[in-house]
């Protein structure tokens, strides 16, 4: 008796989305906003290679263990290829490659594409803006990048937000911070629990994160990274928010805002100085503003030992990510009307018989090389589904180009709104829409 074959799962693995047509109107609105905005700041896209070598993700990690276990990866043609876990590091990478450091500094960047992390059950994919800028290691950097995301945020008219900031200092503040902050954490071990002591196995950073939410009242009362400052970090830092309050930008200091691989950007080894969040604050059903949203749509901060880690180079840097897909599902949910990607159709065409549709692509061709917006469709064989079609798109004329047309050299031309048509030669047909489109709508 012959097996059954076990049949084949036309779907993709849990965690992982299509960007699927109907939601291309939304992704058009947020890229047409975010493309202006990154333009007026001097930032140049670049598109990224579809994956990486594994070990950029592992040297991007520094010596966080527990962050190259989260990387997905597998051996192909003699390579360890993995999904990318990261954008900062792949700019970076990119940065040294392509020798960008010959360029007049800083280097401003900006890519999107998918990342894709291991979570506990199943892979968990985001759609990111990764926005960058290496070479300065100036607090105006920081503010710099702050504005931007400031500027999209609010250009999504999508809600208020907040800037959550901190600090951890340079390398030296950061190892003076993270030795008290150990030692605090083991004082409450018996306080804290499970979670908060393994997380301290991984990282004392990621053990605050969780304490956070635990118990907000002893992770209040834990050492601050601010108190640990060299006089250049106080120094920088002092500036930055001098910047932040110039510019009038909605930040709070959070004292417990620290990198972890979980936060969505730069390990915590790689990361200095800043770090940043930003959430949008939740509504009420009366519309009045609370505290904000747990998870952060943009993540950032400074990364200064990003370039040591990859490539054994000091080179300051600074950048945030931003969750695309988190802006179209708050769009969605707010009911946020877009218009359709791409000029709205003014001139449907429509065929009929076998001769019109053979004749018809080069006639749309015709019309669109002439600048005018039109549409068709050859899979379907009825006039009145074309023209139901054409009504759809909201057109103002159709085309009816039938086997008697395509005989007689000409097309009807109908005016959808009156219903009025006439028959014009072929060859007239393109100064005629043109003249008829520049008439007002009655």
């Amino acid at each position: 008796m012959a097996s059954k074959k076990k049949a084949l799962s036309a779907t993709l693995p849990d965690g992982l989305f299509d960007l699927i047509p109907e939601d291309q109107s939304y992704w058009h609105f947020v890229w047409k906003k975010i493309n202006n905005l990154l333009a007026d700041y001097s930032f140049q896209r670049i598109d990224l290679a579809p994956a990486e070598s594994t070990d950029l993700f592992v040297r991007a990690a520094g010596n966080d263990s527990d962050a190259t276990k989260r990387i997905i990866s597998a051996r192909s043609h003699g390579q360890n290829l993995a999904f990318r876990t990261d954008l900062s590091a792949s700019l970076m990478r990119a940065y040294f490659q392509h020798n960008m450091q010959a360029l007049s500094s800083p280097v401003k960047l900006f890519t999107s594409a998918p990342v894709v992390i291991s979570g506990d059950r199943k892979p968990k994919m985001q759609w990111r803006l990764a926005v960058h800028t290496i070479g300065d290691q100036t607090e105006a950097v920081d503010a710099e990048l702050l504005f931007l995301g400031c500027r999209i945020l609010e250009s999504m008219d999508i809600g208020q937000f907040t800037v959550q900031i901190n600090t951890i200092g340079d390398t030296q503040s950061r190892t003076a911070y993270i030795k008290v902050l150990k030692e605090f954490l083991r004082h409450h071990a018996r306080t804290t629990g499970a979670r908060v002591q393994a997380a301290l196995k991984i990282h004392p950073f990621h053990a605050l994160e969780i304490l956070a939410t635990e118990n907000a009242e002893l992770a209040g009362r834990a050492p601050q990274a601010v108190e640990h400052l060299s006089d250049s970090s106080r120094l920088h830092f002092k500036r930055l928010l001098e910047f932040l309050d110039e510019g009038r930008v909605p930040y709070i200091i959070d004292h417990t805002l620290l990198p972890t691989i979980y936060s969505g950007f730069n390990s915590p080894d790689a990361t200095t100085h800043t770090v940043w969040h930003f959430v949008y604050d939740a509504e009420q059903t009366d519309g009045t503003q609370t505290s904000p949203e747990s998870a952060p749509i943009i993540t950032g901060g400074r990364s200064d030992r990003l370039g040591e880690f990859i490539s054994g180079t000091k080179v300051p840097s600074a950048g945030w990510g931003l969750d695309l897909g988190m802006i179209i599902e708050r769009l969605k949910t707010m009911q946020v009307h877009v218009a359709e990607a791409g000029a709205r159709p003014k001139v449907f065409l429509s065929q009929l018989g076998d001769a019109a549709k053979k004749r018809s692509l080069m006639l749309f061709e015709e019309i669109r090389k002439a600048g005018i917006e039109v549409r068709y469709s050859l899979s379907k064989d009825t006039i009145k589904g074309q023209l139901r079609m054409a009504a759809r798109f909201g057109v103002r004329f159709a085309l009816i180009f039938g086997q008697k047309e395509a005989l007689e050299g000409t097309v009807m031309l109908r005016e959808l709104e009156s219903g009025i048509q006439e028959t014009i030669p072929l060859e007239k047909i393109i100064d005629e829409l043109k003249k008829r489109l520049k008439r007002p709508v009655a």
